[in-house]
């Protein structure tokens, strides 16, 4: 792993370096034009898309409002181009302590027509960078494909997506049923991976009727945990459910604003996430709270709040401050302290720092320390 903003720029150079030999100049700028290398990561990690557009047209879905259509296109970039975006992304630190990366954001990583490509990209990313790997889907993954994308990459981290079953002609109209996915999980871990259950965006009216009978049957297929994730809802979306005759009473009191116009609305559901996580450990499954530790545990490592709400058992060294000043000095900043809330370092410095390199700063402790990381600076 990197130690410094230095030799993070040193390995990207030696990537690009071996990349120049396989793509042409147009190529090159083409990946440096493309989103995916200016986007920053998200606390998931940086999203890549596989496509552009899904067909699912999943009721609940907001991709639609966000402008994307029900036809979908393999993305532009080759695998190649993919990489060379990755590591001319000001924000990306390579290497298997580095950025988290989640495949699965505005469509199906593994429609017939993003398949094949999905699969090169994690050839791609693995071959060249190592960084840990996640996808989340909902199609059917058969055996030979599930062996495919465990030799890949061992330690990849599947979130197979399943929220009904009694309503998913009306909320998954032109997804796979949810059998076929359960079979994705069961054909996922005879591979030798370790899928989990992605139940992402939990209803309200609709999850609380049917998560235990989920969870049992994800269990039983193969299933090692859960993540549980919550719902974001637009105009549209709500006007969508209520069309199909989903309950939206419940939604819209547990709405955090106002649900008017394409803006996605967060809706109010620990309570629920509370009820699924007891659910789950009650079946020996992980419960998971955010989608970054499922991929971090996959791939045989954890972290500080992995700790704290005992989802392993393992010891933890506290960040040594001299290490840390060390760290932050490199980049012109004094240390003035550290402190731990909740689950996340809090370093107090003094000193000029732009915010680029605030945040990559902030991911490289984050990796070393495997804790959420936030520097606040004190002018001088």
């Amino acid at each position: 792993m990197p130690r410094d903003l230095h030799e993070i720029m040193e390995m990207k150079e030696e990537i690009k370096s071996k990349l120049k030999q396989k793509l042409s100049k147009k190529e090159i700028n083409e990946a440096l034009h493309d989103h995916h290398a200016h986007r920053r990561p998200r606390p998931c990690g940086l999203t890549i898309h596989t496509g552009i557009g899904c067909p699912l047209q999943c009721t609940y879905c907001y991709i639609y409002d966000m402008g994307f259509g029900i036809t979908v296109k393999p993305y532009p970039l080759k695998p190649e181009q993919l990489v060379y975006a990755l590591v001319s992304n000001p924000y990306f630190i390579p290497g298997s302590e580095g950025t988290l990366v989640a495949l699965g954001s505005v469509t199906e990583p593994f429609l017939p027509q993003t398949k094949e490509l999905t699969m090169n990209y994690i050839n791609a990313i693995s071959t060249y960078l190592a960084n840990p790997i996640q996808f989340s889907t909902k199609m059917y993954i058969g055996k030979s494909d599930a062996r495919r994308i465990a030799e890949l990459d061992p330690g990849i981290s599947p979130l197979i997506t399943i929220i009904t079953i009694k309503y998913r002609s009306k909320l998954e109209p032109y997804a796979p049923p949810p059998e076929l996915r359960f079979k994705t999980i069961e054909n996922l871990a005879e591979a030798g991976l370790k899928p989990i259950l992605f139940y992402r965006p939990i209803i309200p009216g609709i999850a609380e009727k049917e998560y235990t009978d989920i969870l049992r049957k994800a269990k039983h297929a193969g299933a090692i945990g859960v993540v549980a994730g919550g719902l974001r809802v637009t105009e549209n979306i709500l006007r969508r459910l209520y069309k199909y005759g989903i309950p939206v009473d419940e939604i819209v009191k547990r709405s955090l604003q106002p649900i008017r116009g394409k803006k996605q609305v967060p809706i109010k559901i620990n309570d629920i996430k509370k009820n699924i996580r007891e659910t789950a450990l009650s079946l020996d499954m992980k419960y998971f709270p955010q989608a970054c530790m499922a991929n971090i545990y996959t791939h045989g490592t954890y972290c500080f709040r992995m700790i704290r709400e005992h989802i392993v058992s393992r010891p933890y060294s506290p960040p040594d401050p001299d290490e840390i000043r060390d760290t932050i000095s490199k980049a012109g900043l004094e240390l003035l302290g550290t402190r731990i809330v909740r689950y996340t370092l809090i370093i107090h410095a003094r000193g000029a720092c732009n915010k680029l390199e605030k945040f990559l700063l902030e991911e490289l402790i984050k990796y070393k320390y495997r804790i959420c990381v936030s520097i606040r600076i004190e002018k001088t």
